[in-house]
């Protein structure tokens, strides 16, 4: 391993680590999720100390197959939950689905409407997936990194605000789908807020996230590649 690369790992594990404790330190806060945290550090220590973020990508490459591996290691919570949901199992498959695609196209159509470069678009269009699986659609540059993680962290964050709300007012008001909901539209940031509101059901906003990451990931690279 060259001392670039090694420097380059080194600086992944500190941005990590502290976003971790700065997680822990907010009371495990939605808006300090270590992995949103961790990207935003890396790009600002990035651009402080000079480092291009396509050198940085390359030293650090396995992390990206680690990040594509723990996607396909996602099927494993969602078959487990699968197993368990009976009667639900094919509405909740559905809704997972139809959001998905409506996420993913309507940004294409977006996109297309306002003239958004390709680029742009591309890096917003897995905006409803979790962190690694939206990192590992865009491009390995540091302005679309950057977009990708503005769009993904605005999703959670809307998600997770607007979900419980918008279930209340049509009336929705078993547990089970509002959980669900949380992790299908607001990935990481609506798990923190199904484990306050819904613990019981955490492993049902587990499967929404696993299931729309895996989802929007087999969209994507139909329709963006």
């Amino acid at each position: 391993m060259t001392l670039e690369k090694a420097a380059a790992w080194l600086l992944a594990l500190m941005c990590y680590l502290t976003a971790r404790e700065l997680f822990r330190l907010s009371g495990r806060h939605v808006l300090a999720l270590p992995v949103f945290v961790a990207v935003l550090l890396v790009l600002g220590a990035g651009s402080v100390l000079g480092i291009d973020a396509g050198t940085f990508a390359g030293h650090t490459q396995a992390l990206k197959f680690a990040m594509d591996v723990a996607v396909v290691g996602m099927a494993v919570p969602l078959h487990m939950v699968c197993r368990q949901l009976g009667i639900l199992l094919v509405p909740l498959l559905l809704g997972v689905l139809v959001a998905a695609t409506l996420s993913v196209v309507g940004v294409l159509l977006v996109g297309w409407v306002l003239e958004t470069p390709w680029v742009i678009t591309a890096a917003v269009a897995p905006k409803a997936a979790t962190m690694p699986v939206a990192l590992s659609l865009v491009a390995n540059d540091a302005a679309h990194q950057a977009v990708a993680v503005a769009a993904v962290f605005l999703t959670g964050l809307f998600g997770a605000l607007l979900t419980p709300w918008a279930l209340r007012r049509t009336g929705v008001v078993d547990e089970q789908i509002h959980a669900f909901a949380l992790g299908v539209s607001a990935h990481a940031i609506g798990l923190v807020r199904a484990q306050a509101q819904h613990p019981a059901h955490l492993d049902l906003a587990v499967a929404g996230m696993c299931g729309n990451a895996l989802v929007t990931a087999l969209l994507c690279a139909l329709l963006l590649f």
